[in-house]
């Protein structure tokens, strides 16, 4: 009987401590990838603000008013 009872009690610690890790593995993973994608979504926000202060040459205006535009050569 005092056998039974031990083996009942160990299974039922065995199986509270078993979820308690479970929850506690799934809550650190669910904070690992929540940081992961706070630095995915930081690096394409500074990539953006990096190309938006490059200077594109498609948008680039003459140097002056009337300079003649430079050969491509896109009509040849």
């Amino acid at each position: 009987m005092v056998r039974r009872q031990i083996t009942i009690t160990l299974l039922v610690l065995g199986t509270v401590f078993g979820y308690a890790a479970g929850f506690s593995s799934l809550r650190c993973r669910a904070e690992a990838r929540r940081e992961a994608f706070q630095r995915h979504v930081a690096s394409l926000c500074v990539d953006a603000a990096r190309e938006a202060e490059r200077p594109s040459w498609r948008s680039a205006a003459p140097a002056r008013p009337g300079a003649p535009e430079a050969d491509t050569g896109a009509g040849r």
